[in-house]
C-alpha cells in the first residue's frame, strides 16, 4: 500500500477501486482501519459503481498509519486539524486537486476541518452518523457521558480473544435493535483488524485529539461546499440531535435521517448512501446510478 509522510506521521492509503473518475476519499472514525466495519470493499465497489475512483485511508495512530523517527510518538499533542492535513497530504500524492470526501463519525469531524481549511479542494462532503461539533460552552448538544467511559474502554488492552470479543460488543452496542446484527461477519473483520494492527494505545491518543481540538459549532457554518449529513434515529453514540444541528449549520447542507439507523452504515443503506453521494458529485444527474 502506498503512503505519504505529513508532519511526523507516515500516513497510509490505498487505492481500493482504482477509476479516472472523480476520487472519493473515505475517512473513517474512531479505531477503525483500512478494511474494518467502516467502509469494506463490498461498499466501496457501490461507490465505484457510480464512477469514482475510491480511496480509503488509515487515519494516523491507526491501522499503518503511524509516527516516524524518534522524535515523535503517542503521546505528541495534535488536532483534528493535523488530521485535516493528513486527508490533503493523501490528496496531493494522489495528484488530485480537489476530492469528494465520505466521514464517518470522528471522519465527519475530520471531514469537515479539511473543508474550511481546505475549502478549495473538497467538491462535496458527506457527514455521516458525526458530533454536532459543540465544545463544551457551546449551546449545541454534547457527547454522553456513558458514551465517553465506554469509548474509554477501548483503549485498554486486551489478549487476543478478549480483544476480538470486546469489539465485537461495541458493534453490537453501536448498531441499534433495527437492523439485523451479523455477528459473524463483524467477528471475522474484527480478527482480521486484530491481526493487521491492533493498538488501543492509538485510540487513547485519538480522544485526547478530540478533546483538544477547537469546536466546530460556529465554524461548521463556513463550509460552503455541497454537503449530505446522514443520521440515525437510534445512534447510541451521537443521537439524532447531532445530525439535525450540524445540517441546520452548514449552509447547502441536505439531512437524510433514517429512524432505524444505528452508530454504522448499515449495508442497507449503502446502495442508497452511494447514489446520494455520486447525485451530489454530479455524477449521475443524466443517466442515473443504474441501481
Amino acid at each position: 500500500m502506498p503512503s505519504v509522510v505529513n508532519r511526523g506521521y507516515s500516513i497510509n492509503y490505498e487505492i481500493t477501486c482504482p477509476s479516472s473518475g472523480p476520487t472519493l476519499l473515505l475517512v473513517a472514525g474512531l479505531g477503525e482501519q483500512i478494511d474494518s466495519v467502516e467502509f469494506p470493499r463490498e461498499q466501496c465497489e457501490l461507490f465505484a459503481d457510480d464512477g469514482f475512483q475510491v480511496v480509503r485511508m488509515d487515519n494516523r495512530e491507526s491501522g499503518l498509519s503511524q509516527p516516524i523517527g524518534d522524535n515523535k510518538s503517542s503521546t505528541d499533542e495534535f488536532t483534528l486539524k493535523e488530521m485535516a492535513s493528513d486527508v490533503v497530504a493523501v490528496a496531493k500524492d494522489l495528484n488530485a486537486d480537489k476530492i469528494h470526501i465520505v466521514g464517518a463519525s470522528m471522519g465527519g469531524f475530520i471531514g469537515r476541518w479539511v473543508a474550511l481549511m481546505y475549502p478549495e479542494r473538497v467538491s462535496s462532503l458527506a457527514v455521516v452518523m458525526s458530533g454536532s461539533g459543540a465544545g463544551a460552552d457551546d449551546v449545541g448538544p454534547q457527547i454522553k457521558e456513558a458514551v465517553i467511559q465506554n469509548l474509554i474502554d477501548m483503549t485498554v488492552r486486551r489478549e487476543k480473544l478478549d480483544a476480538i470479543n470486546h469489539t465485537i460488543e461495541i458493534w453490537r452496542w453501536l448498531w441499534g435493535s433495527k437492523y439485523p446484527f451479523d455477528e459473524d461477519w463483524i467477528r471475522s473483520v474484527a480478527t482480521s483488524s486484530y491481526h493487521r494492527s491492533y493498538r488501543p494505545e492509538g485510540i487513547a491518543s485519538l480522544l485526547g485529539t478530540m478533546a483538544a481540538t477547537p469546536s466546530l459549532w460556529n465554524e461548521q457554518k463556513k463550509i460552503s461546499c455541497p454537503t449530505l449529513v446522514l443520521h440515525g434515529g437510534v445512534d447510541e453514540c451521537f443521537e439524532s440531535e447531532h445530525g439535525e444541528a450540524i445540517a441546520s449549520r452548514i449552509p447547502n447542507a441536505t439531512l437524510w435521517h433514517d429512524p432505524k439507523m444505528g452508530h454504522i452504515m448499515h449495508k442497507e443503506q449503502w446502495p442508497e448512501l452511494a447514489e446520494r453521494v455520486a447525485t451530489m458529485a454530479g455524477l449521475n444527474e443524466e443517466e442515473g446510478s443504474g441501481r
